[in-house]
């Protein structure tokens, strides 16, 4: 088992973003917004002689508008896909009103790859 949560976390910190923060929890306030929050959704063996799971991150991005959300999601899809994960997943724009719940504006993005347990390196 592979624990990649503070490189993801370092990865996402990196990205250049006005008042940008990253956590492991949602939103509890307008004043933690704009926000990424992620969670590690698997963390498997494929039974490939245990040198190889698979592992898988959801991200969320939290914001005010839905442009905002966009020009975030474009950098973290840069940052995780040149590291060597896999877009599997993102949420719909829902005709440019895609508000949460909560009353904030959310993206969710879902990643994953294969890793060589070995040497720690995804694999494509």
């Amino acid at each position: 088992m592979i624990d990649a949560r503070g490189q993801i976390r370092e990865l996402l910190e990196s990205i250049g973003h006005d008042r940008l923060k990253v956590k492991m929890s949602y939103p509890k306030s307008i004043g933690d917004v704009p926000l990424i929050t992620f969670i590690q959704i698997a963390n498997t063996s494929t039974g490939m002689h245990s040198v190889v799971d698979n592992l898988g991150f959801q991200i969320d991005i939290w914001a005010t508008t839905l442009d905002e959300c966009i020009d975030i999601m474009l950098m973290v899809d840069e940052k995780m896909v040149d590291l060597g994960f896999n877009r599997d997943y993102e949420s719909p724009d829902d005709d440019g009103d895609n508000v949460d719940a909560s009353g904030y504006c959310r993206k969710t993005l879902r990643y994953s790859s294969k890793v060589d347990t070995r040497t720690n390196r995804l694999i494509s």
